[in-house]
């Protein structure tokens, strides 16, 4: 597979980060990996995620934000949205110039589901299979945004996370025909804390659901 970086621009002209990995042969189906704050697309749930959708044959872009090393924590909420909705769009729409795809899945953890909500607006992305890792359920905008186009959805979240809201989680999965998966004790970094055994056990079972979510997809 060819791996290569993609001229993006974009907010105030700025370089966007970014890898994108082409399938050897033709492909139809995109997937789009959009990190959290300091959760890079390195990190386990993002990369093996990437590593499942590879595998099933689809291009990859993986947007490379890095905006813990900006002053992005220090805009207002409005601007901070902007910025990730311009740097998000920007580096998608050069991906969708690839090649044509009839198939899209975004998987975001945390901050990069508040970009797949912003991407959710364009019809372009209506019809995508969607994977929210940690999503920022208190945002009103985005669960009003899941609930008004519900793509089909798997929901991924700690119980110890402050996130975690259960009547919310609940509602959005009946409306997205989906499914969600709560790890018991973890936090927003999706581990158990102090304990390495189960934090990896954790990732085990977010690995299968990842690839049974995916495969399921897939076949629709």
């Amino acid at each position: 597979m060819d791996i290569k970086s993609l001229n993006v621009i974009g907010h105030k002209n700025q370089q966007v980060p970014n890898s994108f990995i082409i399938q050897p042969t033709s492909t139809r189906h995109l997937g789009i990996i959009l990190p959290g704050y300091r959760y890079s697309a390195d990190m386990p749930v993002l990369h093996y995620a990437g590593r499942i959708l590879l595998e099933q044959g689809a291009d990859l872009l993986r947007v490379e934000y890095t905006y813990y090393q900006t002053d992005f924590k220090e805009q207002p909420e409005s601007k901070q949205e902007q910025w990730i909705s311009r740097d998000v769009f920007a580096a998608c729409n050069a991906a969708l110039s690839q090649r044509s795809y009839d198939q899209i899945t975004l998987v975001g953890k945390s901050l990069g589901t508040i970009a797949m909500g912003h991407l959710l607006a364009n019809a372009r992305f209506q019809s995508a299979t969607c994977v929210w890792a940690t999503p920022i359920l208190p945002l009103e905008w985005l669960r009003a945004r899941i609930e008004q186009i519900h793509p089909h959805s798997l929901f991924i979240i700690g119980s110890a996370d402050e996130l975690y809201q259960p009547d919310i989680l609940k509602y959005l999965e009946s409306v997205t025909k989906g499914r969600t998966l709560v790890i018991e004790g973890a936090n927003h970094g999706l581990e158990i804390p102090e304990s390495i055994p189960k934090s990896l056990a954790a990732l085990n079972h977010i690995v299968q659901a990842l690839q049974e979510f995916m495969s399921e997809s897939a076949d629709r």
